[in-house]
């Protein structure tokens, strides 16, 4: 007689990849190998074999998010299922769409001190969009019923805002008998209607003829970019795109796109050329100068489109609740006379004259500094590319720094919840879509994803690592706290600065990488720009304190091409 267990797992995983499931991350256990031989068993489906689930997880993240499909997380009873929730709770704030499968012990071994058993049942609490505890499968389960919590789950992660969904797998021993399982039946998909586009005409009075301008938060939608462009060049709006927008770089038209959104916004542009309108699309910009602009300027009249409908900023008199690409075309439709051609004019003419001061940047500060490698890798990286950039300070340069191009990469990052944790696993996951992948992540950040490095080493994916090593937190070195009167400097330095005197090439080294330290912009540029099909680690030094005088200096320029283009 078949194995209950496989054949449940075996439909499970059948009726997944007949819903467009590509990947599977599958961690070692025992308790989880019915799953792991129902996914292994699956030949649409590429198993990705993952020794460590916090790590998984955020493998599973990235490669959800450059694919725009949900990504199958497995793995065992107990801790195991705990490690994945660092990535659980990222992949839900920004929208990402996974299916997680945690083996479990069935019923009657929970709570009564059976080995390698936690309390699983709403394990991720509001993190997820779903959350279902299975029952145990028993030879009276149905091949309806698996392929039926597969279309449960994967409705759930993908439909309305993508997110994560969980569903609790008890197996009862034994776990396996033999690897022979019935043929898995044929399932009724399910249809999904795309999205129509939205009546707003009661919206047209608010939008012509104004001064007007777009800021376009992150976003995961790949058709929301040529939709914003199109909104801008009707309104005649220039547009402050975040990094994770996709507005930055591409085949759109980029004449909107300011490249320097967040170093005008800090020398004060907004204030100079208050808008009548602000038109924002998704969550907060990591620009904490038009963050801030906004929030103190709830009297400037706000319009917000976001599926989720979050005002972090408390500030927008009024919200739509929909999804960002339709809501450009929607409001696109109703455009009928743009800004003052003055208005556009002036805000690019700032913009050049802020990118020409930020591009000086090598006549202000030496080579290496972290602006200089934020630009060099946004110069340089290949058409075609997925880069990830780490939290703390360089989603901040490349927001500052990176410019824009005529280039077709895409930016990710873990802005979710603004981790530090996961990056590199999350960019090995965006390079298993075989595309060209690169990762910008501080020192910090790269010690708390060191098993990355050994997981790129195993899987050989191709994954170009940027290190930029300050040797601890650079950026607490930009807060209130770095002041002596504040904080005494040494409390500061050993657990805010926190040295920890790590030589990242001698640990890929170890771990099987090609690494090196580049300390040249040109040797940056052509690592960069040339695609290689292994992984390796760039360690470029740099000074915590020097850094911050290099912003100064950097700011202060832009602040001076500011003045003298309005003056």
């Amino acid at each position: 007689m078949p194995n209950p267990n496989l054949s449940f797992t075996t439909t499970l995983a059948s009726a997944l990849a007949d819903l467009g499931i590509e990947h599977a991350c599958l961690s070692p256990g025992s308790r989880n190998t019915p799953l792991i031989a129902g996914f292994a068993a699956e030949k649409r489906i590429r198993a990705w074999p993952l020794l460590d689930e916090r790590a998984a997880g955020f493998f599973a993240t990235g490669l959800a998010r450059a694919t725009g499909r949900p990504v199958v997380l497995v793995c065992t009873s107990g801790s195991a299922a705990a490690e994945y929730h660092p990535a659980v709770v990222e992949a839900s704030q920004s929208d990402v769409p996974l299916i997680i499968l945690t083996a479990d012990r069935p019923p009657e071994l929970r709570g009564v001190g059976a080995p390698q058993t936690i309390d699983q049942i709403s394990l991720y609490g509001s993190s997820v969009r779903l959350f279902i505890d299975a029952p145990t499968p028993t030879t009276a389960t149905t091949s309806r019923e698996a392929a039926d919590l597969a279309i449960t789950a994967w409705r759930a992660a993908s439909a309305g805002i993508p997110g994560p969904a969980h569903i609790n797998l008890p197996f009862r021993e034994p776990l396996l008998t033999d690897i022979s399982s019935p043929g898995p039946e044929p399932i009724d998909l399910p249809t999904e209607n795309a999205a129509e586009p939205l009546d707003l005409s009661h919206l047209t009075g608010i939008i012509d003829g104004r001064r007007g301008i777009i800021v376009a938060g992150r976003s995961n939608d790949v058709e929301f970019a040529e939709a914003c462009v199109n909104l801008a060049t009707a309104t005649g709006y220039p547009i402050v795109a975040d990094p994770l927008s996709g507005l930055r770089h591409g085949s759109h038209q980029l004449e909107h796109v300011l490249a320097s959104g967040d170093a005008l916004a800090a020398a004060g542009a907004l204030d100079l050329l208050t808008p009548d309108l602000v038109l924002r699309f998704g969550p907060v910009p990591t620009s904490k100068a038009t963050r801030s602009w906004l929030e103190d300027h709830p009297a400037v009249e706000q319009l917000l489109i976001d599926a989720d409908s979050r005002d972090a900023t408390s500030s927008a008199a009024s919200i739509l609740a929909v999804p960002l690409a339709v809501a450009a075309t929607s409001l696109n439709a109703i455009v009928t006379e743009t800004a003052p051609p003055e208005w556009t004019s002036r805000w690019r003419a700032l913009d050049k004259a802020a990118s020409k001061a930020i591009a000086d940047t090598s006549r202000i500060a030496p080579f290496p500094n972290e602006p200089a490698v934020a630009r060099i890798v946004m110069d340089s990286a290949p058409p075609g590319s997925y880069v990830t950039v780490g939290s703390s300070m360089p989603i901040r340069d490349v927001d500052t720094f990176g410019g824009k191009s005529g280039r077709p990469i895409r930016i990710f990052g873990n802005r979710g919840t603004n981790g530090i944790d996961g990056v590199v696993s999350a960019a090995l996951g965006t390079a298993a879509t075989g595309r060209p992948a690169i990762v910008l992540v501080g020192d910090v950040s790269m010690l708390h994803d060191l098993n990355a490095l050994g997981t790129a080493a195993q899987l050989d994916l191709p994954l170009t690592i940027i290190v930029i090593n300050n040797d601890g937190g650079g950026i607490f070195h930009f807060l209130p706290q770095r002041d002596p009167d504040v904080l005494d400097p040494a409390t500061f330095d050993k657990y805010l600065g926190t040295p920890h005197g790590t030589d990242f090439v001698a640990v890929a080294t170890a771990l099987g990488l090609e690494a090196s330290n580049v300390d040249e912009a040109d040797e940056l540029a052509q690592l960069v720009s040339s695609a290689d099909d292994r992984p390796r680690l760039i360690q470029v030094r740099t000074d915590r304190n020097d850094n911050v005088e290099v912003h100064r200096d950097i700011a202060a320029a832009v602040n001076a091409a500011v003045t003298a283009t309005l003056t």
